[in-house]
């Protein structure tokens, strides 16, 4: 079964994640990115820090940023927050 194109618009996944990003972003607080590291040993890394780079950037400008990186570093942040969001 076939879906059309004007059942299929709506909020993508990407905007989705990058508004629970937002979200978890404002109850961390600006050093939301120290938090990660702390938190999470991956965060702490070269790579983890270029997640946390990538999706502040696709917050700024939604364009940019892979979904599977915005999700990964989503979901850190929603743990740290205290945030009980239902799984993507």
């Amino acid at each position: 079964m076939e879906t059309s194109s004007s059942q299929r618009r709506g909020v993508s996944i990407k905007q989705r994640l990058l508004a629970r990003f937002g979200k978890a972003k404002e109850i961390v607080g600006t050093r939301w990115k120290d938090a990660l590291a702390k938190s999470d040993p991956f965060f702490n890394t070269r790579e983890g820090e270029a997640y946390m780079r990538s999706v502040a950037q696709a917050y700024s400008d939604p364009k940019r940023g892979h979904v599977d990186r915005i999700e990964c570093v989503t979901l850190a942040l929603e743990r740290i927050a205290g945030v009980n969001e239902p799984m993507i």
